[in-house]
C-alpha cells in the first residue's frame, strides 16, 4: 500500500497545535498515513481545545480533557469527541490523534 497524504489545519492554541500535528504523524506512520499542516486548501479542519475544568470554544471540557470537532473543507462537521482523564497536553494530543486517525480511515475506507 502507498502512502496517502492528508493536508489539514488544526485551529487551536500554536504550542497544542504543533504537539497534535506530530502525534499526527507519530500515530499515522504505522498506517502508511502523513498529514501535512496548511492553512487553505486543506481535507480537514480539526477545532482542537485542551483545558481544564472550564468551556473551550469547541465545548465542556472536565480537567486534563480535550474536545475535539473535525470538519470537512466545506465546513460540514464529520465527527466530534472527547478525551478525558488525561494528565498531561502530551497524553491528551496523543489519544486525540489516535482517534482522528481511526475516525479518518474508516471514512475513508482504509482499513
Amino acid at each position: 500500500m502507498g502512502q496517502v497524504t492528508f493536508k489539514v489545519k488544526i485551529q487551536s492554541t500554536p504550542m497544542e497545535r504543533q504537539l497534535l500535528f506530530a502525534k499526527l504523524n507519530e500515530r499515522a506512520a504505522t498506517h502508511h498515513i502523513r498529514f501535512v499542516l496548511v492553512e487553505e486548501g486543506f481535507d480537514y479542519r480539526v477545532a482542537y481545545g485542551v483545558a481544564g475544568p472550564v468551556m473551550t470554544p469547541y465545548g465542556p471540557a472536565a480537567p486534563s480533557a480535550s474536545v475535539t470537532k473535525v470538519f470537512d473543507p466545506a465546513g460540514a462537521q464529520l465527527f466530534t469527541f472527547a478525551r478525558d482523564g488525561r494528565w498531561t497536553p502530551d497524553a491528551a494530543a496523543n489519544a486525540t490523534a489516535k482517534e482522528i486517525i481511526k475516525r479518518i480511515r474508516k471514512l475513508r475506507g482504509l482499513g
